[in-house]
């Protein structure tokens, strides 16, 4: 367990010093200041826009880092050659991959923080901040977990470039799968059958997301956001399972 942390230890402070990462958590900051401050250009519906668009920006720019940073991390580890001066120590590959995903995930989590401070800076000092709005910011931290498994598991087994194309396309058909399933219904049997599988194979990104709720009023149970949060752990876990197989196998 100690190696784990210790390397979870080392991810942490590598990635969090990344001059890359740092840069693009101040334009996501400023990005989300931009958002909510166009919502005031909005008559009569400027809070909720404001706290729409703060949301958007906040999952949009927290799914490109974690896109861009799980797909790239374990391919310098490989290129670099480092894996093979850790793996020479009584280290597994999965424990590897493990520390990997704890130590990625934890710095998602601080820029996570560090955008929903903003955002909720900017909707206190505007009057419209409501808790609710922390719901759907949980929801987004599970999100960028499932993102951070699809990432090593496609960086497993492929570039960086096709990694992060197939993490990006999940990520777009995970929030669309329900119209592609009202679609299939519509359509001949074999169609119907194929979308029915893409709606249950694929990480459905839909059920983490209740923004329309909390933003606008709808009712949501504390039983739904327990579902939303099972689903996403169940996924990650089964992303990162999946990691784990294909890089115990893979040559270094």
């Amino acid at each position: 367990m100690q190696k784990i942390v210790d390397l979870a230890n080392n991810t942490f402070r590598e990635t969090i010093r990344d001059r890359v990462l740092n840069a693009a958590l101040v334009f996501a900051v400023a990005m989300i200041g931009a958002s909510v401050l166009l919502g005031t250009l909005s008559i009569g519906q400027d809070i909720k826009i404001m706290r729409d668009l703060g949301l958007a920006a906040i999952e949009v720019f927290g799914a490109a880092i974690a896109i861009f940073v799980g797909t790239s991390m374990l391919f310098r580890e490989i290129d670099k050659r480092t894996v093979i001066v850790v793996l020479a120590k009584p280290v597994t590959r999965h424990e590897f991959l493990l520390g990997k995903f704890l130590g990625l995930s934890a710095t998602l989590t601080c820029l996570l923080v560090a955008m929903a401070a903003a955002y909720a800076a900017l909707l206190l000092y505007s009057g419209g901040w409501d808790n609710a709005l922390l719901w759907q910011v949980a929801l987004v931290w599970m999100q960028l977990l499932v993102l951070v498994g699809l990432s090593l598991m496609f960086s497993a087994f492929t570039s960086p470039v096709l990694a992060m194309l197939f993490t990006f396309g999940l990520y777009l058909a995970g929030h669309n799968l329900d119209s592609f399933k009202v679609l299939g219904e519509k359509a001949s049997p074999l169609v119907k059958a194929l979308t029915e599988a893409l709606y249950y194979g694929l990480p459905n990104f839909s059920h983490l997301d209740i923004k329309n709720q909390v933003v606008y009023g709808a009712p949501f149970s504390l039983p739904q956001f327990g579902v939303a949060v099972t689903y996403g752990a169940v996924y990650a876990a089964l992303a990162l399972a999946v990691a784990m197989v294909v890089f115990s196998r893979r040559e270094l």
